[in-house]
């Protein structure tokens, strides 16, 4: 028997929810580290969109569903916060997620501006792990209370093998490579060696 649509959402959920518990636990562990707190809010503001995305089916689930609706009652203080940020999305479609090209603009570059400075987007970190903690306590809730639904989701999802390992394996090998493409492109073009930085 197929999923339902309220499945396949908590199926997407259940992997949100996997991915940004994991982004707090490393955000926290590092929270004084800039480079990585500031690679990993942007990949956060991506996941925290992609739930908005998915949650807003739910409306839908909840017209002929009063359980769901409760649901979505529960947590609604929670998804207050998470829309008083409107830019997110337009943030994600085009500097996050786009590379710094705004396909509502002719794919011209990106405003940062527009898309960044004088958008209703969150700035600083402690707000992005809020809104992110909050997704993973909205997704925990509709896990807990539709249980039946979310076993059901899960027990569709293949195995697969946790062992699969694909692509380079250490940093020696990573050393490797990287050293192999900078002795190409240096021999073709020697200024590229001042143009990198490197002596």
């Amino acid at each position: 028997m197929p999923l339902t649509k309220f499945q396949e959402s908590l199926l997407v959920l259940t992997g949100l929810k996997t991915v940004m518990q994991i982004d707090l636990k490393v955000m926290k562990r590092y929270i004084h580290d800039e480079d990585l707190k500031w690679s990993l809010n942007s990949k956060m503001l991506i996941d925290i969109c992609s739930f908005l995305d998915e949650y807003k089916r739910f409306n839908n689930y909840a017209k002929d569903n009063p359980s769901i609706r409760e649901t979505m009652k529960i947590t609604a203080p929670a998804i207050k916060r998470l829309k008083s940020w409107p830019g997110i999305q337009g943030l994600r479609n085009t500097i996050l997620a786009h590379g710094f090209r705004d396909d509502n603009d002719e794919g011209r570059p990106t405003c940062l501006d527009k898309r960044y400075f004088d958008a209703d987007v969150p700035t600083n970190y402690a707000e992005v792990m809020l809104l992110s903690e909050y997704c993973v306590y909205v997704i925990s809730a509709f896990m807990w209370r539709h249980k039946e639904d979310h076993q059901l989701a899960i027990a569709k999802q293949p195995s697969g093998d946790g062992n699969v390992s694909k692509g380079i394996k250490t940093m020696g090998d990573f050393n490797k490579d990287v050293e192999e493409l900078q002795r190409h492109m240096f021999e073709l073009d020697p200024t590229l060696k001042d143009g990198f930085g490197f002596d």
